[in-house]
């Protein structure tokens, strides 16, 4: 027992966590806050912009501008203030900039169909997860340190484990939905580069895209809702 007991011990030790290089740490803030800035002009400005060479443009100046260097680039004042975004906070917004950017057919549709019920598990998991995470940031969880275990890597094992689980019990995974697949890619990419902080937490989630997934859920709520009603 005492050996199972080390070695559990060992696996969620996080008084010593292995962090991202100062470099990739750097690179990561530059190239996660361009993606969400250029997905939020195209969001923003898709009003006034309507032609995909407009949309392009404007993107491309948003990019330019964010890697500027020193004081003058966004992604300073926004690291400053709110540090780097999460890994999959900036796998939707790419995957957002190619849904208006490069439109297909059925994109339309996809917007206003109704949530598939793959990701309803995955949604309401992130607004759990992040209400636990205020919770413990202000200490009023009891007995454990939730972001702290982060850290360890027997809870980065566990959330990869959790967010590849619906591919193994749902018959068809390859059909599902590119957002669905996004979390599993976070945790892989923090495994091999330990982006954002170090932390497996910041890599799945970040207070912009817990709020964002309250209104994704209160959406779909409403979208089923006049679904049934109708």
């Amino acid at each position: 027992m005492s050996g199972w007991t080390t070695m559990w011990a060992q696996a969620l030790m996080s008084d010593a966590p292995a962090l991202p290089s100062l470099g990739i740490a750097q690179l990561w803030l530059t190239l996660g806050w361009s993606v969400v800035l250029a997905w939020l002009g195209v969001v923003v400005g898709g009003r006034w912009f309507t032609s995909l060479w407009a949309k392009r443009s404007m993107v491309a100046a948003l990019l330019l501008w964010t890697w500027w260097p020193g004081e003058l680039s966004p992604d300073y004042w926004l690291g400053l203030a709110f540090q780097a975004p999460s890994v999959l906070t900036v796998l939707l917004c790419a995957e957002g900039l190619r849904r208006k950017l490069w439109p297909a057919s059925g994109v339309v549709r996809a917007f206003v169909a109704p949530l598939p019920r793959c990701l309803w598990g995955l949604m309401v998991t992130g607004i759990v997860l992040g209400w636990l995470l205020v919770l413990d940031a202000f200490a009023l969880l009891p007995v454990v340190q939730l972001y702290a275990l982060g850290f360890s890597p027997a809870v980065t094992a566990l959330v990869l484990l959790l967010v590849c689980l619906p591919w193994v019990l749902v018959s068809g995974a390859i059909a599902f939905p590119k957002a669905a697949w996004m979390p599993a890619a976070a945790v892989l990419a923090f495994v091999l580069f330990r982006l954002p902080s170090g932390n497996v937490w910041d890599a799945v989630l970040d207070p912009w895209l817990w709020l964002g997934l309250h209104g994704a859920l209160l959406r779909a709520v409403l979208l089923r809702y006049r679904k049934r009603s109708s």
